[in-house]
């Protein structure tokens, strides 16, 4: 049988005596993996009552990147299309733990938008 030791001075405990937080909650691996479909909102994580600060953060990132390429494979492959991201929002929440990357983000999502409005130019015809 499987146990694991809660305290030093403790006995040890059957891993199927561990409580957990039960199968409503999701759990960090799959917020971190898809973030949209586990969160209505990016301020959902911000809100989230048992996730860690360093935890919120890290699903922020990991929703940030999704969301700036997704603009970057829409800049590349419709650059007329408007498409509907969240990043702005995503960005805003991350600032709140971790002002240095919102900032990288927002510099990168600036980029990919201001290639995707010289791409449509070139693309329209004269």
């Amino acid at each position: 049988m499987e146990t694991i030791e809660t305290k030093s001075d403790a006995n040890p405990v059957p891993v199927s005596q561990i409580p957990s937080p039960g199968n409503s909650e999701r759990s960090f691996v799959e917020a971190l993996v898809d973030p949209v479909n586990i969160f209505a909102s990016p301020q959902e994580v911000v809100e989230h009552p048992w996730f860690s600060d360093e935890e919120k953060r890290t699903i922020l990132l990991s929703w940030a990147r999704d969301e700036l390429v997704i603009e970057q494979v829409a800049g590349r492959v419709m650059p007329d299309l408007q498409v509907k991201s969240r990043i702005d929002a995503v960005i805003e929440a991350l600032a709140l733990f971790d002002a240095s990357a919102a900032g990288e983000y927002l510099s990168a999502v600036q980029a990919v938008r201001g290639n995707r409005k010289r791409t449509a130019r070139r693309t329209l015809p004269h």
